[in-house]
This record gives C-alpha cells, sequence and structure tokens, in this order.
C-alpha cells in the first residue's frame, strides 16, 4: 500500500498547478508514511520479491519523511521558477518508490529493479535547474558512473544466478557459502554486486562522482540524494543476507571502510564550498557505516539504524538551511558567503552549526551518541583497527566542520536582510533539528522505536 500511494501520488502530481504539488508531493509522502504504519492483517500471503516486515516498512517511514521533506523545501525555487513543481514532486515521490523498493527487496531481481527506480528519478532530479551552468554537468557525472554501476549489477546477478540457480537473496547468500562447485563465480558475482553498490553509497575509490553532483544539483534534491539513496542502499546491506556473511567479502568490506575514511577525511579538509565539504565528508560517514555491516546481526542492524537516522537528521538540516538561504536558485555554498550569518539570523546560524556539529560527533548531539553506539559494537565485535582509525578521521573531521563554523561567526563587511523562511523550510528545519537534539539528549525513543523493527 505505501508503495501504491507514492506510484499514484507520482502520476497524480503531474496534473496539480504548480503552487499546490510540492504540497501534494509532501502530503502523499506523509500518506505512505502513515500506511506503512499500519498493522499488516493476519494470515497476509509473502511477496516474492519484496519483504513487507517491520523492518521494511520502518525503512518505508524513513523515506517517505525525507521525500516530504525534500518537496517542502523546494518551494523557493518554485518560486524563482527554476524546478517545475508537478515534474519536481512527481520525480521525488518516484524516486523515494525506488528506496522503499530497494530497501524491502528480498530478491536480486528487486533489489536491481529498485535501484534503477531510485537511480532514474535521481537523473533527472539532479540536472533539474536548466538555468544553473554546473547542474548538466552534475547530471552527466551522476549518469555515467550510474551506467557503469547498473552494468556490474545487472552482470553480477547474472553470475550470481548462474551459480546458484537462485535470486532469493538469503538464498543466495547461503549456497554461495556452501562452497559448491561453482563457488568461485559466486564470489565474482558477489564482487561485482558490491562494487556497484560502492558506487551508489559513493564508498572510495569509487566517489569521484559524488562532490561535483552535491555543487550542481539544488540544495533540495542534494538532501534527499545524501540521506535516502545512501541509506536506501546501506538498509539491503544490512536486513537481507548482509553480503559480509561471505568471509571472503569481509577483508574487500574492510578495505573499502579504510580507503573511505582516509580519502574523504583528507579530500575535505582544503575545501571552501560547504557542499563539497559535505560530499567528501558523506564519504568518511559511509566508511563508518560498512563498520556496521561488518558487525552484522541484530547488533549491527540496530546500530547502523540509527546512525543513518542521526546522519540523514544532520545531512537534511544542512542542505534545508542552504535551499531557505538561496535567492533566486543561488545558494550560498563558499564558506566567504556565510560570514556573518549569526549576525544575520542567529537561529539559522544555530540550526546549521548543530548539523555539523552533529556530523562531527561533538556532544550532546546526536551525531556523538550515533558514533559511541557504532565504535563500541564495533570493538565488541573484533574491528579494533578500524575503530582506531575511525577514531582518528573523526579527529580530523573536527577541522573540517569548524571552518564553516567559525565563517558564520566572523564579522562581515557586507551586510544585508535575508529573506525570512517558509512555513514549510521552518516545519522541516525545525523537525530534523529536534531529531538532532533528541537523539543526544534523550535518544531511548529513537532505540525503542528501531528495536521494535528487527526481530
Amino acid at each position: 500500500m505505501p508503495m501504491l500511494v507514492l506510484f499514484l501520488g507520482s502520476v497524480a502530481a503531474l496534473f496539480l498547478p504548480a503552487r499546490r504539488s510540492l504540497v501534494f508531493g509532501a502530503c502523499c509522502a506523509l500518506l505512505a508514511a502513515a500506511t506503512a504504519c499500519w498493522p499488516e492483517p493476519p494470515g497476509a500471503a509473502e511477496t516474492p520479491l519484496i519483504a513487507t516486515h517491520l523492518f521494511a516498512r520502518g525503512c518505508t517511514i524513513l523515506w517517505s519523511l525525507f521525500g516530504a521533506s525534500a518537496c517542502l523545501l523546494a518551494g523557493r525555487y518554485r518560486r524563482g521558477s527554476r524546478l517545475p513543481g508537478p515534474e519536481f514532486a512527481a520525480l521525488t515521490l518516484f524516486t523515494v518508490l525506488g528506496m522503499a523498493i530497494l530497501s524491502a527487496a528480498t530478491s536480486l531481481v528487486s533489489l536491481f529493479l529498485g535501484l534503477e527506480t531510485m537511480t532514474l528519478g535521481f537523473y533527472i532530479l539532479i540536472a533539474f535547474d536548466r538555468q544553473n551552468p554546473t547542474g548538466a554537468e552534475a547530471g552527466l557525472k551522476y549518469l555515467l558512473p550510474g551506467l557503469v554501476a547498473s552494468a556490474l549489477l545487472a552482470f553480477g546477478t547474472a553470475l550470481v544466478f548462474t551459480a546458484t540457480g537462485t535470486f532469493a537473496l538469503p538464498d543466495a547468500v547461503t549456497l554461495s557459502m556452501a562452497g559448491a562447485s561453482m563457488h568461485g563465480i559466486a564470489l565474482l558475482g558477489w564482487t561485482l554486486i558490491l562494487c556497484a553498490v560502492a558506487f551508489k553509497a559513493s564508498l572510495a575509490p569509487f566517489h569521484l562522482w559524488t562532490p561535483d553532483v552535491y555543487q550542481g544539483a539544488p540544495a533540495p534534491v542534494t538532501a534527499l540524494l545524501a540521506s535516502g539513496s545512501k541509506g536506501a542502499v546501506f538498509a539491503v546491506l544490512l536486513s537481507s543476507a548482509p553480503i559480509a556473511l561471505l568471509l571472503p567479502m569481509r577483508p574487500l568490506l574492510t578495505g573499502l571502510a579504510a580507503l573511505s575514511m582516509i580519502v574523504g577525511s583528507f579530500a575535505a579538509l582544503p575545501q571552501t564550498n560547504l557542499k563539497r565539504m559535505l560530499a567528501y565528508s558523506s564519504i568518511v560517514h559511509m566508511g563508518y557505516l560498512v563498520l556496521a555491516v561488518l558487525v552484522g546481526g541484530d547488533s549491527g542492524l540496530k546500530t547502523g539504524l540509527f546512525y543513518l537516522i542521526s546522519y540523514a537528521a544532520a545531512t537534511l538540516a544542512a542542505f534545508g538551511l542552504l535551499a531557505s538561504l538561496s535567492e533566486d536558485g543561488e545558494e550560498p555554498q563558499q564558506y566567504a558567503a556565510l560570514e556573518g550569518l549569526a549576525r544575520r539570523s542567529p537561529w539559522r546560524a544555530a540550526i546549521l552549526g548543530g548539523a555539523l556539529l552533529s556530523l562531527a560527533g561533538f556532544p550532546p548531539m546526536a551525531g556523538f551518541m550515533a558514533k559511541m553506539v557504532l565504535f563500541t559494537s564495533s570493538l565488541s565485535a573484533g574491528f579494533r583497527e578500524l575503530v582506531i582509525l575511525a577514531l582518528l578521521s573523526s579527529l580530523v573531521s573536527c577541522y573540517y566542520y569548524m571552518r564553516p563554523i567559525l565563517a558564520m561567526f566572523r564579522r562581515s563587511p557586507i551586510q544585508g536582510c535575508l529573506l525570512p523562511p517558509s512555513l514549510t523550510e521552518g516545519v522541516v528545519l525545525g523537525l530534523w533539528s529536534i531529531i538532532m537534539l533528541t537523539g543526544g539528549f534523550y535518544p531511548e525513543p529513537i532505540f525503542l522505536w528501531i528495536a521494535s523493527l528487527v526481530p
């Protein structure tokens, strides 16, 4: 039912006037989240391609909230005639539909369909602002790696099916572990699938598209890309027969995690563009999430999902703040453009500063609690070297996260009035700011909700 709501809403949004379409898209996403909360009727038959268990429905709730936030943040761009409202709402709902299919996938077929549905929407959304000269470049740089990832995923799926004779994810992983005569072919297929997933999650060395796409895409699209798409990819890695169960894949996952932490940290240090810095820092955070995949089991699932929520809350708050500061589609991306923001709009500076501190892992924000829980569970699972590397990269991140914060409190020779935020922007920024604070001060409700999703 949530997927039907998203699909029908994406079609219906095309027939609405521009001034109502974005709010309608947000309402459809919230309705999908509400239907995902509805208890499953007893005796319901399981579908062969997608799961309907609590974890899949919980992920659908999260992606729907992310999509609703993107629609509500795009109002300022629509009023500047840079984003056609109906098409933006339809593509956003269609993209969220792909995320829902991906995170609920129980088959290699639905994994491919969900990933391609999500990616197809992003191909258009990233280059949606045709007046932005960097938008088309960003769309092309997302399209080409996306095509390579699709080819790797299709070829890897074919090899796994050849070796195991099944598309079902749990059965395919189990048969690949059995050491059959075609064990090597199965491992090669899983390696190609992991490379395709690494492209979508922007893990190093498959990360080269990330900074240019983050910079060129509109801020609401970047917010959805940074939170929802990567979250959906890791949701399927954490839930349906994780690839980490295959012992030969663990060194590859370990290498991806370590390389992502190192490359992302040092590449973010010299940046003076906020969106590019957040792009490189996202590579580091994806490396942290690989730790949850390696831990596996209920512990990895719970800590990984909590980390996803805290990371998404800070990311949506940061990019939502940039969207609220944009004028005629022009975003203040450079650190110099943020100078004096604390004087001109103290509450906006507080939200952006809180988001950056949460990403850096400063208490009492949600990012601190998420890192503490994730690193503790990883240490208990025996990944001591990776945890030490993660702590060092977190220490390095304090430098590049503090630079834009210091710029906001620096005196600026240029003082001007900022446009007041709209009601919808205030609702989105307030929601994710509350989640950032709640996850740090009182995370028990979030932990209880996550525990209810894990059987």
